[in-house]
C-alpha cells in the first residue's frame, strides 16, 4: 500500500511524504518494452514460461545488464567521474568471480563446484547464501560489490562507515559474515576485523569510469561487451533465486540496545522498489542527488535501487552538506542560463536534513537567496520518505 501527503514546502516547492507498506511484488516484465527495451520480454521468455523466474531482486541485476547491452547510460556520479552500467556490471563480474576464488573449487569431475564448508552447490550461486560484509562510501565500488555478492548467490551485509571497531565485530558475529568487501581507505581496520572473525578479505577492484578509458577505450568496450554477454547467456539459463532467499541484511541503527539485523528477501526488495519507481514515474531521464548513508532502507533502497531499477543516474555526494546541496542546485538550474546536462531532479532525505536546508538558505544573502529558490522550484520532486 502506498500513501502520501504534500502539506509541507520548501519555498515554494511542496515537499511530499510517503508511507510505504510492502506488497507482494508484481512481475516486473509484465509490460510490454519495460523501460523501453523490448528485449526483456523475448530474452527471458524461455525463463518465464519454464516458471523459474520469481519477482526478485535478480531481476533489477538483469535489468542493469539489459540496459548496458542494448542502450547504456551514466548510472553512477562520483567525485567529478561518471561510471555506465556497462561498468557497473563489468565490475560486478569481476567481483563475482573474486569471490568464486575465495569460496569455492572445482571438483575432480569438473563438472560441480562446492564451498569452503564442502557441500556441493549451483556454480551459478555458488555463495549458497553466505554473508559478504561490504564496507564502501557511497561510491561505484559499493554498487558494483552489492551486484557482485547477488550475482553469485550470496546476502551482502552493508557496514557502517562509523562503526567502532566493537560495533562491527558484533555485526560481523550476529549476520555469520564470512566474507568482508573493503574499499582501500578502509583495508587496514576491516583486515583486523574480519582475522579476529575468521572471516576472508578482499579489496573491491576500482570500477572503470568514463573518463578513465582515454587511450584503452576499444580494449576496455570489447572487454565489457563479452561480460555482458557471458552474463545475458547466465541469466537465460541458469536458475533464478527463490523469492523467499535472503538478499541483504541491514542493521538497526542501535539506538536503544545492540544493532538488530533485520533481514530482507528478494521479493521483498522488489516491492519496494517496484512501489517507488510507479509512484513517483522515476524514469531514465531522472538524476538524484545522493547524501544518505547506504546501510539504512532510505538510502539504499529509495535514492539508490529504485533509481538505478528505473534505469535513472545517481549522483553521489561524499556526505550531507547544506552548501554542497544548495550549490549543486544552482549550478544545475542557472538563473541565467540553461538548465545544465546533467542537472539534478530528484532529491530525497530525512527531516532533520530539511531542516538544515532551510536554516542554510536563510542566513544566505539576497541574490543568494533569489537563486537558489529558483534552481529548487525547478526540480522535478523532493520528497521525505517515512517506513511504516
Amino acid at each position: 500500500m502506498i500513501s502520501f501527503n504534500s502539506n509541507a514546502t520548501l519555498h515554494g516547492l511542496q515537499l511530499h511524504r510517503i508511507h510505504l507498506t510492502p506488497v507482494r511484488a508484481a512481475n516486473p516484465f509484465a509490460r510490454s518494452g519495460f523501460l523501453g527495451f523490448p528485449v526483456l520480454q523475448s530474452l527471458f521468455h524461455s525463463v518465464q514460461s519454464g516458471g523459474s523466474l520469481s519477482s526478485t531482486f535478480m531481476d533489477v541485476a538483469k535489468v542493469a545488464v539489459t540496459r548496458a547491452a542494448t542502450h547504456d547510460s551514466v548510472a553512477i556520479r562520483a567525485e567529478d567521474k561518471s561510471y555506465s552500467f556497462a561498468h557497473l556490471v563489468s565490475s560486478a563480474w569481476s567481483i563475482s568471480n573474486l569471490l568464486h576464488a575465495k569460496f569455492s573449487k572445482t571438483t575432480e569431475d569438473g563438472g560441480k563446484s562446492e564451498n569452503a564448508l564442502g557441500q556441493v552447490i549451483d556454480v551459478n550461486r555458488f555463495l549458497n547464501g553466505a554473508r559478504v560484509g561490504i564496507v564502501a562510501k557511497p561510491s561505484a565500488e559499493f554498487v558494483a560489490g552489492l551486484l557482485g555478492t547477488w550475482l553469485s548467490g550470496g546476502v551482502a551485509v552493508p557496514l557502517a562507515l562509523s562503526y567502532p571497531e566493537a560495533e562491527l565485530l558484533h555485526v560481523m558475529n550476529d549476520s555469520d559474515v564470512t566474507m568482508i568487501l573493503s574499499t582501500p581507505e578502509h583495508q587496514e581496520l576491516m583486515k583486523n576485523v574480519a582475522a579476529k572473525c575468521s572471516a576472508h578479505f578482499s579489496l573491491i577492484p576500482a570500477v572503470t569510469s568514463n573518463s578513465s578509458e582515454a587511450g584503452s577505450h576499444e580494449h576496455s568496450e570489447n572487454g565489457v561487451t563479452d561480460v555482458i554477454s557471458k552474463l545475458m547467456g547466465k541469466f537465460v539459463d541458469s536458475k533464478s533465486s527463490e523469492g523467499d532467499d535472503p538478499a541483504l541484511i541491514l542493521y538497526t541503527s542501535g539506538t536503544t540496545g545492540k544493532p538488530k539485523g533485520v533481514v530482507h528477501t528478494h521479493r521483498g526488495i522488489i516491492s519496494q522498489v517496484q512501489i517507488l519507481t510507479e509512484a513517483w514515474e522515476y524514469t531514465p531521464s531522472d538524476q538524484f542527488l545522493h547524501c544518505l548513508p547506504l546501510h539504512h532502507v532510505h538510502g539504499l533502497f529509495n535514492a539508490l535501487l529504485a533509481p538505478l531499477y528505473a534505469g535513472s543516474g545517481v549522483e553521489f555526494l561524499p556526505k550531507f552538506s547544506v552548501r554542497g546541496v544548495w550549490q549543486r542546485w544552482r549550478e544545475s538550474y542557472p538563473r541565467e542560463g540553461s538548465k545544465s546536462k546533467d542537472a539534478i531532479t530528484l532529491f530525497t532525505g530525512v527531516p532533520t536534513m530539511y531542516t538544515r536546508l532551510l536554516q542554510g538558505y536563510d542566513a544566505m544573502d539576497p541574490d543568494m537567496k533569489a537563486s537558489s529558490a529558483f534552481a529548487a522550484n525547478k526540480l522535478r520532486l523532493m520528497f521525505v520518505v517515512i517506513l511504516s
